[in-house]
């Protein structure tokens, strides 16, 4: 294979490259739908990238992920499609409603604003906008805030729109309200970045590069950088040391960093204990509550400071001050920095060290980026139940086995009951982990019973010898989870209308992907939200979907009478009706089914939901009623208490 050459490249070596050659990338590569073409077409951008300005590789992968920094940083751009829309209005020439006409032939504000330039006549040609000029006003318009900040951000979306070249437009438009639609995932972009990588070495040598000699080393290093993302999803830390180690480049040399979340490891579902005992044959493991909380990893850096990330490695630290001096306080004096993997719980210690839902966990305020909660406005306390460590001391534990990871955490603290806990266990020997071994059927029984009396969800089972180390961001058979609402599930279906959508992303870019559900109010004559969807689908329902959703069918706007806090990108108008099931219901402040019937101002949620059918003989009106949800909610099994002021005061 001959070296790329660089002299069809739009801009020389040394210079800024142009936003430009992205967009003509991201042009190609949404006209295309393989893997494997997306994927040279992502490698040769990432080449001439390294080749003539390799400074801008960093901003250029954030740009084509549709990011502007690390998820955990918690940086948004805060631009709504109002504000892209008033910018394109000024500088394109066109009205408002011209723009919301044309938006709903096209559904896309990128093609719409790409159309309305190409029929717009410039005086002179705008100054080229380079791929640090985007990167940069992306990154200054997130940090706008305070009074008159929507002035001031209209100001850089015009600048940005007014510098558009060819189908620049299109993608730059998008970028603002996260909605790229390019059909490229990280799973795409980490290796295209790798192979050119490789190739862009291998190219600096001769002329001439033959595949098959440096196809096993194209495979190696999108392996290594693959994993090197599972485990720190951070490119500020990834992408400079790839560039600096090139083609020798191995996920282990990635320094783990308290500050910087790992992606949680994740659970399989079972059954029931029968059937999970049966997997685990042979091999020792232990059964631990499944809280029904909020997962935490809890991080303890060198200088002292504690911060708290979600399941999403979003910063949650703001919430939980209360969790941040227990650590302090219950942590052992010699122990320098950790990660710990956590399940964090509302409590009653008035009531004996009661578990509380995570409904009522969800009451607590929950602060700011810049502002933490008053420890005197915490309404709900909170247990902390620690059940793995994933680093500590500057060690990297993810390869240890869990037994020898447990030993580690019970050096770590003090315990304090109600505050700090170690998760309740059961621990199966690999000679009693047997379906044969009655009495470990009946231990395991009584501990999952125990566990759903305890207000917990189920229980957890893990290995602790055998395939037991930590797997950042995957779902794996070593660990597995049996919840009550497996055993139970929700007694009964629901059949919901779909009132709008968002987008699809990656796999399911070009459809719509979740839904919007709800449930008919026949006394106020709305519709009220219930859930969002996005199980159950086939490929060709998304796609009936998506041309069935069209024209007149998609709204301008939400209409009056559908009640929902929620913000999808597209309305729709009541037309179907589909069958519905799920884990169970749960009070949100979000969804507004039979709000002010169980609360005075939550309504019911359906979760885990999951689309089982469509109902062709039901119209949207005969769907399931506000009235039907609340009876659901009072009779499913699984209980919770309600109040009018906040949870605690009342059981329903």
């Amino acid at each position: 294979m001959p070296c790329m050459s660089t002299s069809a490249a739009c801009w020389t070596a040394g210079q800024p490259a142009p936003y430009l050659h992205l967009a003509r990338t991201f042009d190609l590569v949404e006209r295309e739908k393989g893997k494997i073409k997306t994927t040279a077409m992502l490698c040769n951008m990432f080449r001439s990238l390294l080749a003539l300005s390799p400074n801008d590789v960093l901003p250029a992968v954030y740009l084509c992920t549709n990011k502007i920094s690390p998820d955990h940083e918690n940086m948004e751009l805060n631009i709504g499609g109002s504000l892209v829309i008033s910018a394109m209005e000024e500088s394109l020439g066109t009205s408002k409603s011209k723009i919301h006409e044309m938006y709903k032939t096209y559904g896309d504000l990128g093609d719409v604003a790409q159309e309305c330039r190409q029929n717009q006549t410039l005086l002179a040609p705008p100054r080229p906008l380079s791929v640090r000029d985007v990167y940069s006003t992306l990154r200054k318009l997130s940090a706008i805030s305070g009074g008159g900040s929507a002035g001031r951000r209209k100001i850089l979306v015009l600048h940005l729109i007014r510098s558009c070249r060819e189908m620049e437009m299109k993608f730059l438009v998008r970028t603002p309200v996260r909605n790229l639609r390019i059909g490229a995932m990280m799973k795409t972009i980490l290796p295209a970045l790798a192979h050119a990588v490789v190739l862009h070495e291998k190219c600096s040598t001769g002329p001439v590069v033959s595949l098959e000699d440096v196809k096993s080393q194209l495979q190696s290093l999108s392996t290594e950088i693959t994993e090197a993302y599972n485990v720190i999803p951070n490119m500020d830390l990834l992408v400079p040391s790839l560039l600096c180690e090139g083609a020798t480049f191995a996920a282990s040399s990635l320094a783990m960093v308290p500050g910087t979340p790992i992606p949680p490891m994740l659970a399989r579902i079972t059954n029931g204990v029968t059937q999970a005992l049966k997997l685990f044959h042979g091999r020792a493991f232990t059964c631990e509550y499944k809280y029904d909380g909020q997962r935490a990893q809890i991080h303890r850096l060198t200088d002292g400071s504690v911060q708290i990330f979600s399941r999403q490695m979003k910063d949650s630290t703001s919430q939980f001050p209360d969790l941040v001096n227990m650590i302090k306080e219950l942590c052992n004096s010699e122990v320098a920095s950790f990660i710990l993997d956590a399940e964090v719980v509302g409590i009653d210690r008035n009531k004996g060290n009661r578990l509380m839902s995570f409904q009522e966990l969800s009451s607590r305020e929950r602060g700011s980026k810049n502002s933490s909660i008053a420890i005197q406005n915490i309404k709900v306390d909170i247990c902390v139940f620690v059940f793995d460590i994933m680093f500590c001391n500057g060690q990297r534990l993810l390869d240890n086995p869990l037994r020898q990871r447990r030993s580690y955490i019970h050096d770590l603290f003090q315990e304090k009951p109600g505050y700090l806990e170690l998760a309740q266990q059961l621990i199966v020997e690999e000679d009693e982990a047997s379906i044969d071994n009655s009495s470990t059927l009946h231990r395991m029984s009584s501990f999952f019973e125990k566990a759903c009396q305890s207000s917990c969800e189920g229980i957890m089972l893990k290995t602790l010898d055998i395939d037991a180390g930590y797997s950042a961001s995957k779902r794996c058979d070593s660990w597995l989870k049996v919840k009550r609402d497996y055993v139970e599930g929700l007694g009964d279906s629901l059949d919901l209308v779909p009132i709008g959508a968002w987008y699809g992303n990656g796999r399911k870019a070009g459809w719509y992907s979740p839904f919007l559900m709800a449930c008919y109010n026949p006394e106020s004559e709305e519709f009220q939200s219930v859930c969002r969807v996005m199980s159950g689908f086939s490929d060709d329902f998304y796609k009936e979907m998506k041309e069935f959703y069209s024209g007149e069918k998609i709204l301008p706007k939400k209409p009056v009478y559908y009640k929902t806090d929620e913000q999808p990108e597209l309305w729709f108008t009541a037309e179907q009706v589909w069958e519905i099931r799920g884990a169970d219901l749960t009070l949100s402040p979000v969804h507004h089914a039979a709000i002010g019937v169980v609360h005075p101002s939550r309504g019911i949620s359906v979760r885990m939901p999951r689309h089982i059918r469509c109902v062709p003989d039901r119209s949207p009106e005969d769907c399931s009623t506000a009235t039907d949800v609340a009876s659901m909610f009072r009779a499913q099994t699984r209980k919770m208490e309600v109040s009018s002021d906040g949870p605690g005061a009342g059981h329903q």
